[in-house]
């Protein structure tokens, strides 16, 4: 039940978020545009980079960005009128374009899944349909969070590891030096290699981080 009133309340939301997302981007680009123009002589606008200029990967970022906003306007306003084919269609290639733009960083989780279920919400017309294809997107958010923080876990332990291992290696090798005879006949480089492989053990057994449940 209470998955269930999450998912009413995104898609109650989600159609909002992506409109308010699209207006916010042009807002940005009309302030930006009008600050250049009070501020100094006429410059190219971010929907209309210079000659010689749209080469450039910021160009062409602003470029994609801008086509996604359109496309996403466009399909908001004929979505009504599509018929079922084209409909989906369309919204699985922005769907497609969210899933990229996450990736890279330009949306975050959050805001991609309120964007695709506001593309479910206006593509998919059968209201039973729209709640497994909604609740299928929420689920999927939900691992792919959990394997994010999983990941963000295993790296700090790793990077604990390393912290722990580069700290007791100095103080091994300053021990190891100041030492005049060695244990067993071995010489200072294999006595200080020993040391090092035992510290080393150590450390790989420490335990992982537990797997985080998956809601």
């Amino acid at each position: 039940m209470k998955l269930r009133l999450v998912s009413i309340g995104l898609v109650v939301s989600a159609v909002l978020m992506l409109t308010m997302w699209i207006a916010a981007q042009q807002r940005q680009n009309s302030v930006a545009n009008t600050i250049a123009a009070q501020t100094g002589p006429a410059a190219p606008s971010v929907a209309e980079p210079a000659l010689g200029s749209a080469a450039t990967p910021e160009a062409r970022a602003d470029q994609g960005r801008l086509a996604f906003e359109r496309q996403a306007r466009a399909f908001l306003h004929d979505a009504p009128r599509l018929d079922d084919a084209t409909r989906l269609a369309r919204a699985r290639a922005l769907s497609a374009d969210i899933d990229r733009r996450e990736q890279n960083r330009e949306l975050s989780g959050d805001e991609a899944l309120m964007m695709r279920v506001g593309l479910i919400q206006v593509a998919v017309k059968d209201p039973r349909e729209r709640v497994v294809q909604v609740q299928e997107v929420i689920d999927r958010h939900g691992r792919q969070t959990a394997a994010r923080k999983q990941a963000l876990l295993a790296q700090q332990q790793r990077d604990a590891q390393l912290r722990e291992y580069k700290a007791q290696e100095a103080r091994i090798v300053t021990e190891v030096l100041a030492m005049q005879s060695y244990p067993d006949g071995l010489s200072r480089d294999d006595y200080l290699r020993q040391r090092l492989q035992a510290v080393r053990d150590t450390i790989n057994r420490t335990p992982a981080p537990a797997p985080t449940a998956t809601p």
